[in-house]
């Protein structure tokens, strides 16, 4: 049955494909597994799906129509993560939350209410818009403020234990409890990359647009963007002089002169991988991570490449990540974590203006790895439930650390920044 438009509740909802609880969809006939059409079923006994999406990392998202009512329902390794459908102003305490967000985002309006149910809790999901820039805030079903933890993740590690542990403390930074924590805006949830300006400016950048994004810490807000190309897959950002270099997934690098706004480059640079996240600049010479191993060699390695700034199509092999060295130095190092093995695909690199170790950052297994000398010095293990998706590195030249992390895709974690303050060894 093929339905153009559906209008209910307050919104018109855009129906694709409605279909028999086989799966079947017309988006390539995807199939819903077995399990979780028996996650649905006990939701709604008869539902009616009209669209399903498989995300990354395994996670399926399903639109069905129950009861005349239009639910998503979210689901990973056969569990259910939340059940969302709208409502209206009515149902929900909007007087309340109405005069909180007249305070708090002057010159939003409202554009949809959502109950959010998971299986330890329910709350209410509000989507507001200005000037095009959408942005999603929350609320506990009596009208309260709520900062949401991601759904999606859980946490792997014991950290109560492992901020005793030496290596923890020598790594001179409170992972655990950074200094200051700073949400992005909407335009911004996907942050993938970021660069200092100065001591309030921080440019960034984000996965799919073509644009660098001027944010300022002291006010928190963006204050100014720059295009430099159409849209692609942006993963990182870094500053030498006053030009920003954006790197493509691609190994493709872009150039932003400050100083004249019309003057941008592009260049393709020659690593042999088919994906690289990280790149920074120190002294003279421009650095890449590969977050892929090389083509044709082992799956257990990863390259930092260097390439001198003034000559980018000369690349050397600078530094050699071994990942089961890595896995080894966890688990003998950390015992509180136990036998571990991690994936290790680099996602940002940065270089301590101090001690001039080199910081690469796996976003996947949230981790760092320090090398000092090309030799690995430390490994630090990040909590989930304050870097979901950690993907950017920067310092300040006195040693201070930003780390940027990705919100989910749902909107329910915020992009954010993280300021760690350096803490230097007694002598």
């Amino acid at each position: 049955m093929i339905y153009k438009s559906l209008k209910h509740a307050g919104f018109v909802a855009v129906i694709l494909l409605a279909i028999s609880c086989n799966g079947q969809t017309n988006s390539g006939n995807k199939q819903i597994p077995q399990s979780y059409l028996n996650i649905i079923k006990q939701q709604c006994a008869n539902p009616d799906i009209i669209e399903v999406e498989r995300k990354e990392e395994g996670i399926y998202e399903v639109d069905f129509i129950c009861d005349g009512k239009v639910f998503e329902i979210v689901m990973k390794e056969n569990t259910l993560l939340y059940t969302s459908f709208g409502v209206s102003q009515e149902e929900v305490p909007f007087e309340i939350i109405n005069k909180k967000l007249l305070k708090s985002y002057p010159g939003f309006v409202l554009d949809e209410i959502s109950k959010i149910i998971t299986p330890d809790t329910s709350f209410l999901k509000v989507e507001i818009i200005k000037e095009g820039i959408e942005q999603n805030v929350y609320f506990s079903l009596d009208g309260k403020w709520l900062k949401l933890k991601p759904v999606d993740v859980s946490q792997k590690w014991d950290f109560q234990n492992i901020t005793q542990n030496k290596m923890y403390v020598d790594a001179q930074y409170n992972f655990l409890n950074p200094d200051s924590v700073y949400e992005m805006p909407e335009l911004l949830r996907e942050i993938s990359g970021l660069a200092i300006a100065d001591s309030a400016n921080i440019y960034c950048v984000q996965d799919e647009l073509g644009s660098i994004f001027q944010y300022n810490i002291q006010r928190q807000e963006i204050v100014n963007s720059f295009r430099f190309t159409d849209v692609g897959d942006f993963e990182d950002i870094t500053i030498f002089e006053n030009v920003l270099i954006v790197l493509r997934s691609d190994g493709h690098i872009f150039k932003y002169d400050l100083d004249n706004h019309s003057n941008i480059t592009s260049l393709p640079l020659p690593v042999k991988t088919l994906n690289v996240e990280g790149i920074c600049y120190n002294n003279g010479y421009l650095y890449l991570a590969n977050k892929d191993a090389v083509i044709n060699q082992s799956n257990d390695k990863r390259i930092v490449y260097r390439a001198d700034i003034n000559n980018l199509s000369q690349l050397e092999s600078y530094l050699e990540i071994d990942i089961p060295e890595l896995s080894n130095f966890l688990t003998s190092h950390y015992p509180e974590i136990g036998n571990t093995t991690i994936q290790f695909n680099p996602s940002a690199i940065a270089i301590h203006p101090k001690t001039n170790e080199i910081y690469i950052l796996s976003a996947e297994d949230r981790v760092i790895a320090i090398y000092n000398k090309q030799k690995l010095k430390n490994v630090i293990p990040l909590s989930s439930d304050i870097y979901y998706k950690p993907e950017g590195l920067s310092f300040y030249n006195n040693g201070d650390l930003l780390i940027s992390s990705e919100g989910d895709k749902n909107g329910f974690v915020k992009g954010s920044i993280n300021v760690l303050k350096y803490k230097k060894s007694e002598p």
